[in-house]
């Protein structure tokens, strides 16, 4: 994966960490290859197969499913006090959380978080902490079948036009037509 061919395959790999959907015609025009790809029995043929596969997919359009301030454990700002207002809202995404209480938990005043995240991270504090409740929220629309508004509260957002509003705005879509599209390209192997 280290060649330079490889670099489109790479960098999908790197976003599926977020979890990645491709439409509709790419996922038509791969199934039957991924079909025939399990039922083959030859090793270096299957092998072949499947770069050829990945190098295609790689090569589509795909959608992030979720946002990158989710995934925990790619973010490093070279800052403990950044980590940890990480931390915190990443554990209390579905309670109320105040800048007031963060930044007294990393030892700062309100207006010197403020600055200091938007410095650090290029967002401010509720645009970091409304990336992770979509993930989240994200996530939960893919996996679960709890109404929208059961999704919004569980997610932490204070009601569901709120939800509704934020989610469009950063995901181009409503949570529901969000959830049925990617129910209409659900594919697994």
């Amino acid at each position: 994966m280290q060649k330079n061919q490889f670099r489109s395959v790479k960098e999908m790999f790197e976003k599926a960490i977020y979890g990645v959907t491709f439409s509709k015609e790419t996922i038509k025009q791969i199934k039957d290859r991924l079909y025939s790809l399990a039922s083959e029995h030859e090793g270096a043929h299957s092998v072949l197969n499947l770069f050829g596969i990945l190098s295609d997919l790689s090569l589509s359009p795909m959608r992030e499913l979720s946002s990158r301030s989710f995934n925990e454990h790619t973010q490093n700002y070279d800052s403990r006090r950044i980590e940890r207002a990480y931390n915190h809202m990443l554990e209390n995404y579905s309670k109320e959380v105040r800048l007031s209480d963060v930044a007294n938990l990393v030892g700062m005043t309100e207006v010197a978080f403020s600055r200091f995240i938007k410095q650090r991270t290029g967002r401010n504090f509720i645009d970091s902490l409304n990336d992770i409740r979509l993930g989240h929220a994200t996530r939960m629309l893919v996996d679960t079948t709890h109404s929208v508004a059961e999704i919004s509260i569980v997610c932490g957002f204070n009601n569901l036009s709120n939800f509704n509003r934020i989610f469009k705005k950063k995901k181009g879509c409503t949570p529901r037509e969000f959830r049925e599209n990617y129910k209409e390209s659900k594919f697994f192997v």
